[in-house]
Parts: C-alpha cells; sequence; structure tokens
C-alpha cells in the first residue's frame, strides 16, 4: 500500500482542503488504510465508489462485521467521510451483468435500509444528489451497468454544475467523464473503478471494466480535473497487480 499526492490549483478564490480518497475497498480488511488515514488527517476522505459488495438485500445484523462498514465508522472518526455508490453496491457484479437482461425488476438498487445505516454511521452519502460543506459542493454520481443501455441516472446534473462556487463530483467510472459529463462546470472529478489498468506496461494499464484495451483512464490526473485512484486491494485473482501498488490517494487543493 502507498499514499500517492497530488496538488491541484483552481481560479476560485477561497479554496482550501486536503481529501483522502479510498476508491474499491470490495470487503477487504482495512487496517493498513485506516493507518494511513490517521497519520494524514485529512480535511476530509472521499470513497468514490465498491465500498462493499451489493447493497441490494435488506441490511441484517450479520452485516455490521462487513468490513466496508467498519471503514465507513472508522473513517467519520478522523473526518468528515463522503460515500458514493459504485457499481457493486448496486449489485452491477460480473454475474448479474452476464443476465441483466433476466434481472428481476428492482435489481440493480441499493435497499433503503442500507442507506439508513450509511447514514446512521455519520458518513455523508451523496446519492444522485449533492451537499454543500465548508464551501464546497459536493456530489456523487452512481453507475448505470444494470440501467437501460448501462447509461447513469444524470439528469440532475445539469442543476448540480449551475451551484455556486467549486463543485466536487464523486463518480465511480472515470470513464463517464468523456461520456456524459466533460462539458459540465464541475471543478473536481474523483473516480475508481479501474483498478490502476491491473498491469502497468510503461505507465499505461493493460485492462480496465467498461474500457477497451490499454484504457485510458486508469490512475492519476486528466486534464487538470479529473482524479483517478487506482483503489486499495487487489480484486482481481488470482491475477496479481504488476507495477500497479494499491494506493490511498492524498489530493490537496488550493486558490491560485
Amino acid at each position: 500500500m502507498r499514499v500517492t499526492r497530488y496538488h491541484l490549483s483552481t481560479s476560485k478564490a477561497g479554496v482550501s482542503f486536503t481529501c483522502a480518497i479510498v476508491a474499491d475497498l470490495h470487503d477487504h480488511p482495512y487496517t493498513p488504510i485506516f493507518k494511513i488515514l490517521e497519520t494524514e488527517q485529512p480535511d476530509m476522505i472521499l470513497i468514490p465508489g465498491d465500498l462493499t459488495e451489493s447493497l441490494e438485500e435488506d441490511f441484517q445484523s450479520k452485516d455490521f462485521h462487513r468490513p466496508g462498514l467498519g471503514l465507513l465508522n472508522e473513517a467519520v472518526k478522523i473526518a468528515p467521510t463522503f460515500y458514493a455508490f459504485g457499481n457493486h453496491e448496486s449489485g452491477a457484479c460480473h454475474k448479474n451483468l452476464r443476465n441483466a437482461a433476466h434481472l428481476a425488476p428492482g435489481k440493480g438498487r441499493v435497499h433503503p435500509s442500507w442507506k439508513e445505516v450509511i447514514r446512521e454511521s455519520g458518513a455523508i452519502l451523496v446519492d444522485e444528489n449533492w451537499v454543500t460543506w465548508r464551501g464546497l459542493t459536493i456530489g456523487g454520481l452512481g453507475s448505470g451497468l444494470l440501467n437501460p443501455g448501462r447509461v447513469p441516472v444524470y439528469d440532475w446534473i445539469e442543476n448540480y454544475a449551475k451551484q455556486p462556487g467549486y463543485k466536487l463530483l464523486l463518480c465511480h467510472h472515470p470513464e463517464y467523464f468523456d461520456r456524459y459529463l466533460r462539458d459540465y462546470d464541475i471543478d473536481l472529478f474523483v473516480s475508481g473503478h479501474a483498478h490502476g489498468g491491473q498491469w502497468r506496461i510503461f505507465g499505461r494499464g493493460v485492462y480496465a471494466p467498461d474500457q477497451p484495451l490499454f484504457p485510458k483512464y486508469t490512475s492519476g490526473i486528466h486534464e487538470g480535473r479529473l482524479v483517478i485512484s487506482r483503489g486499495v486491494v487487489n480484486t482481481v485473482k488470482p491475477i496479481p497487480r504488476f507495477f500497479n501498488p494499491c494506493e490511498v490517494v492524498i489530493l490537496t487543493v488550493t486558490s491560485e
């Protein structure tokens, strides 16, 4: 596990924050991540999806032991924590994607009981909406993989992008930047999902879900406003990651 540090500047006045980006935990043990968060003491923690696995079913008491929920409960003790869902929370795993045409009505949605549990943890859930915090407008765009045409619900983005001040969007899928989001007045996009391309050759990822071979968006900063985490665990077992360490991203943004 490594810590990757980035700095961005903005022409908007009065902006100054440091955030930790924790992407794609997938219910793996979180102790190394928590230790990094304790050491770094960021102003806020951003979780752009796939913190845990499918949240389609009603919350049960045994779910309290899920590592993803455990990290959420611990993260809020360090800093305000903002969470947006990825494809796994909505059940868009490989099995369901293969059989998407035959899924029962309602599949592909996070059960309301889970949303309540997340809010009770103290985390701030941004689920196709936005909140204002310390002069920032923070939104969350979910996955559309189980929607008709695999298109996310983004009709609310136009109103969100019209909000004043600095706008930060948690968007699990980095490929949505080109497909749906580029032309909106949004200052910062924070993504995961691509797992760094799994194998990196000459600094470029080899494979990422929902992108072609040698994908464009797997890691780093693009166009000065799209920040992509490689994720905090290896999720493609037994295939190892090559030249692609897991990471917690520490991002600082300040006014010019």
